[in-house]
């Protein structure tokens, strides 16, 4: 299955709902330039499956748990179940992430020796939630062939070829555990509290934003300070909590104006918005077009829905 989202949805944990593949081959290929006409990003959430990505044109920044790393043209990395991630363009060139999205039950089954020797470890391992591979090794570029490899496999859907991703992604897999030992990046008991909290708050966020929440609410749900919530969030989005809800209001904007017929005053009070001159004002900011033009310009996806 292919797809690019630009937005996700959560459950009452901050859990991804959208759907990765199928209920019975949980498998999905995205593609997306994050510098094309729909101003692709995709903000910081959290899903149950692996998930890995490389960039294929370009270079693009892929922010997990405390960490933000570039990944220039070729370059991969694997960011775990759970961990929250957030994927931007590293600047205005053309910036294509290839990625692929899949539950651990794809490698390893449920209550089988591949569950419970190889993906439990893995996905408890403070060792492998984030990890990136560049070409200038000879080990990392095996890995990222076969990303690219297990990801033109799903794409392509040749007869059989579940059978194909399935190998290519426990080859994967495997040489991820393999050398995690090497593996210096890791979290502290404090730093995992945090991200628990930002998860909370985030989630929070995500299930109210059409809603006039503040900084005091969004601390509260973590029961900290409104000072510790602006630190929490700069330290893994790098934007202040209220500056995180203004942009995830104006995504979610983004993709309403191109998935919809809705009029645009609608779609900015749904959206959290009720003063139509900010929200014109706030989307051409992060968007670099008016509202009007934007849905202009991205027509056609509404065409292709009807």
């Amino acid at each position: 299955m292919y797809t690019f989202n630009i937005t996700v949805t959560v459950d009452d944990e901050g859990r991804q709902l959208e759907r990765h593949g199928t209920a019975a081959f949980p498998v999905v290929c995205n593609q997306g330039d994050l510098n094309g006409p729909e101003h692709y990003s995709v903000m910081c959430h959290w899903h149950d499956s692996f998930e890995i990505i490389f960039a294929h044109q370009g270079s693009i920044v892929v922010g997990a748990d405390n960490s933000i790393e570039t990944l220039n043209e070729g370059a991969g990395c694997f960011i775990n179940a759970g961990v929250l991630h957030s994927v931007r363009a590293a600047s205005t060139d053309e910036s294509v992430l290839r990625s692929i999205v899949f539950h651990p039950r794809v490698i390893g089954g449920i209550d089988t020796i591949f569950w419970q020797k190889y993906s439990r470890p893995l996905i408890e391992n403070r060792n492998c939630r984030f990890i990136c591979f560049n070409v200038e090794s000879e080990r990392d570029r095996e890995i990222i062939e076969l990303m690219r490899d297990a990801w033109l496999a799903e794409l392509e859907e040749a007869p059989g070829f579940e059978f194909e991703v399935r190998s290519l992604l426990s080859r994967l897999i495997f040489k991820i555990i393999e050398g995690a030992a090497g593996n210096e990046y890791t979290l502290t008991e404090g730093e995992l509290r945090d991200l628990d909290r930002l998860k909370t708050m985030i989630t929070f966020i995500e299930n109210n934003f059409a809603d006039n929440i503040t900084l005091k609410q969004i601390a509260e749900t973590s029961s900290i300070s409104e000072g510790e919530c602006i630190r929490c969030f700069k330290r893994t989005t790098a934007l202040p909590p209220m500056q995180f809800l203004k942009e995830f209001r104006l995504l979610r904007a983004s993709e309403l104006l191109r998935t919809t017929r809705l009029k645009i005053a609608d779609i900015a009070e749904r959206c959290g918005f009720l003063d139509m001159s900010y929200f014109a004002k706030s989307f051409k900011q992060l968007m670099s077009e008016s509202p009007t033009d934007y849905r202009k310009n991205n027509l056609h996806q509404i065409i292709q829905q009807e």
